[in-house]
């Protein structure tokens, strides 16, 4: 197998997790790390082991060479770090938001495609309790898919730092956790036709968990509706102002529902055909189960095993430029729906990566 080099394109917390999943995978090369603070970028190298450190990203990339770098830099970075580093022959895997505005993301999409390397943007959601749930995402089991609901809700970074200040982060709870519960609808629904929106700041004096106080000047609370084909919407929530962490998907069908990450557990199928796992209480419903048989999770599942997995076989990746520029349409035009009061249409197109059931969305040839 030939070992490819991969270099990191921000030094921050978020960083670590990346180098940690790379140094399970094999054949990978940890060649550099970047940080526009030198000693930061140092700290990192020398606690993980990666060859140099540098606070000249440019340099580095003309340095090193990677095949691949992982960009962890502020969010209205990525563009610009994730064009420069594919002119110089990198793949990149790039951060949640994968840009701060819609016309970044067309700019990064035409790069790679000009470059032709492999752009994948975050959100992940190829974990076992997702990909189980695919299985059930069927008639058989829910019956034609009616809608859906996806909320990510969180207290907010507990730091006074970028992502607070529109300046540099340009958006906040809408482009922060928003674009997870879009990702987890979309990849089961598939394209959004129109965004609906209501994106504002319930915060405007907020004091942090360190007694800090502040003025924020980003959003910290968002509700979206999406308008799918054949008349089937969808709901959104993303929150920087709750107590506690609300993170699920549920998928609601003419017969039962799905319900992903909801109340502590990480898949309920309500549905009246008997399954393979544990019949369960939930929330009062009947007929809800725990499945059994969640596939196997090992490092090649994971968000970088599956990024380096892709540059090595140069096959299509889940996680493409495509879907990442649908995702940033519908965050960007959602600012704007809430802005003009008015529905916004959704253009970009994206290849859906598992096979969806023929019909579960349509509900014109037959009574049910």
């Amino acid at each position: 197998m030939k070992e490819l080099k991969v270099a990191f394109l921000g030094a921050g917390e978020i960083s670590d997790r990346f180098i940690v999943m790379s140094q399970k995978l094999k054949a990978l090369h940890l060649c550099g790390i970047y940080s526009r603070t030198k000693k930061n970028a140092e700290t990192k190298a020398e606690k993980y082991g990666i060859q140099r450190f540098y606070d000249d990203y440019h340099m580095m990339l003309k340095t090193e060479k990677p095949d691949c770098v992982v960009i962890t830099t502020p969010h209205s970075l990525h563009a610009e770090h994730a064009i420069a580093c594919m002119k110089a022959g990198a793949h990149v895997l790039v951060e949640k938001p994968i840009a701060t505005t819609f016309a970044e993301a067309k700019k990064m999409a035409a790069a790679s495609k000009k470059y032709k390397k492999l752009m994948m943007g975050l959100p992940f959601d190829h974990y076992p309790h997702y990909l189980r749930a695919l299985d059930f995402v069927r008639e058989k089991y829910i019956g034609k898919i009616l809608s859906g609901h996806a909320e990510l809700s969180v207290s907010g970074p507990p730091r006074n730092n970028w992502y607070y200040d529109k300046r540099i982060a340009k958006g906040g709870a809408v482009i922060d956790v928003g674009c997870y519960a879009l990702s987890r609808l979309i990849s089961i629904m598939g394209p959004v036709k129109k965004v609906s929106a209501v994106v504002n700041m319930l915060l405007p004096k907020r004091l942090l968990p360190n007694g800090d106080k502040i003025r924020p000047s980003v959003d910290d609370n968002a509700f979206m509706i999406l308008e799918f084909a054949d008349n089937v919407c969808a709901t959104i929530k993303a929150s920087w102002a709750h107590t506690h962490y609300e993170n699920y998907t549920a998928i609601y069908g003419r017969h039962g529902a799905v319900y992903i990450n909801a109340d502590n557990q990480p898949l309920i199928v309500k549905t009246k055909h008997k399954i393979s796992g544990k019949k369960t209480a939930f929330r009062n419903f009947d007929d809800c189960y725990i499945p059994d048989n969640f596939p196997k999770f090992e490092a090649e599942d994971d968000i970088m095993g599956k990024f380096i997995g892709w540059v090595r076989s140069g096959t299509q990746p889940v996680y493409n430029a495509q879907q990442s520029l649908h995702i940033m349409e519908v965050m960007d035009k959602a600012y704007l729906a809430s802005k003009t009061g008015k529905a916004q249409k959704i253009t970009t197109p994206f290849k859906m990566w598992w096979k969806k059931e023929k019909g579960i969305q349509k509900f014109n040839k037959e009574y049910i």
